[in-house]
Parts: structure tokens; C-alpha cells; sequence
């Protein structure tokens, strides 16, 4: 059991969001040290959170000085199991995958794309970033050779079945679900991870 899986998913969530942050001051400013105040501030979160999230991870800070940002970038990283640059895939039509690729530039956060899928037929063999884009089909044999356990999707509706299907059955255990569907079939074991733009667009009305 890796040390990850003693902690509770909200807090695994939490920290992957100290991780993405603390990436984001490491390309920007560049400030080498930060408190849990400063942590909890800006990401709105109380301080006691925070502190209680990081007690899971072997390094301490000096009170009234704080954390070495690198360091805990580096530990955050080793307790999330996430290399330098954690590969995944992306699922989704050739323009949706350009859109992605500009909106979320995957390397400034400690991700890389290993390989992209379309469900369009036409779409096997363009290219987006240097990289081609596969056929759906693809997916078991090219995500096996990769070793990629973590996939984005954002495909159409329809496809949403047979792509968690084939991701599945090419060792794909991770998925972040951009395509607005509310409750997908998909093989056990799989964790499916949410981001419902229509709800979210929906719950803004009334705040």
C-alpha cells in the first residue's frame, strides 16, 4: 500500500491542488518559501486544513518561516506517486484536443500528454502538438505500450461508453470526465473523477 492510500480522497484531492499551485509560483514568481497561512489563503481553505493535510507527508516547516517551496513540491509529488512530468492520455474529437492543448499547456503543471484519441474516423492521423492523433480502436494497444494509467475524456456523449471500455482494457484506472454525462457505465475498479460544466454553470445562478 503506497502512502497515498492512507488518506482520504478529499484530502488527496486537496493536496493534487497544493501540488498544482505550488508548480504554478515555481514558473511564476519563483517566492522560495510559503506558510500553510499563505497556502490556505490562496486557495481558500482554512489554515487548520491545510495543516492537517500536509501532516500526511514526511516534511516540516519552521514556524513563522514556512515551507521550502521545492521541497514541498517534491514531496507532495513523491506522496501522489507522480513523476516529473505524469503522463496521461486525452479522448476527444481534433478540435476539442487543439482547444485542450492551449487552454491546459499540461507540462507548466506536472503532466504530459503520452498520446491523443478521437471517436471521429477522419481524425486518425492529424497531428496536435507533434503528437498523432489515434483511432478510438487504438487505445488498448497504444496506452499498454505506454504504461498510462490516467486519462482526460472529453468526447462526445455517445462515445462515452466504449471509450471507458477500451481505456479499461488498456490498464487506464484514472479518469477525469469532461464530457457532460451524469452517470457512465464503466468497468470496476475504475475511478471516475467529474467536472459537470452545466451543473457548475447552473449552481452560479443563485450564488
Amino acid at each position: 500500500m503506497t502512502e497515498s492510500a492512507k488518506a482520504p480522497e478529499s484530502t488527496l484531492l486537496r493536496l493534487s491542488r497544493y501540488h498544482c499551485f505550488l508548480g504554478e509560483l515555481q514558473h511564476g514568481s519563483g517566492e522560495p518559501r510559503i506558510t500553510s497561512h499563505e497556502l490556505a489563503d490562496e486557495l481558500g481553505l482554512s489554515e487548520e486544513t491545510v495543516r492537517r493535510d500536509l501532516s500526511y507527508i514526511d516534511v516540516h516547516g519552521r514556524p513563522g518561516v514556512g515551507y521550502d517551496t521545492g521541497e514541498l513540491y517534491r514531496a507532495l509529488r513523491d506522496f501522489l506517486d507522480l513523476t516529473a512530468w505524469h503522463p496521461f492520455v486525452v479522448v476527444g474529437n481534433q478540435d476539442v484536443l487543439r482547444g485542450l492543448a492551449i487552454t491546459f499547456p499540461a507540462e507548466e503543471f506536472g503532466l504530459k500528454v503520452a498520446a491523443y484519441f478521437s471517436e471521429r474516423a477522419a481524425d486518425a492521423g492529424a497531428v496536435v502538438c507533434g503528437e498523432p492523433v489515434h483511432a478510438l480502436s487504438e487505445i488498448p494497444r497504444v496506452t499498454s505500450g505506454l504504461g498510462v494509467s490516467i486519462a482526460l475524456v472529453a468526447c462526445a456523449p455517445q462515445a462515452v461508453a466504449e471509450t471507458l471500455e477500451l481505456l479499461g482494457q488498456g490498464g487506464v484506472h484514472g479518469v477525469l470526465m469532461l464530457t457532460p454525462v451524469l452517470r457512465p457505465q464503466h468497468p470496476d475498479g475504475m475511478s471516475i473523477t467529474f467536472f459537470r460544466m452545466p451543473c457548475a454553470l447552473k449552481s452560479l445562478v443563485s450564488a
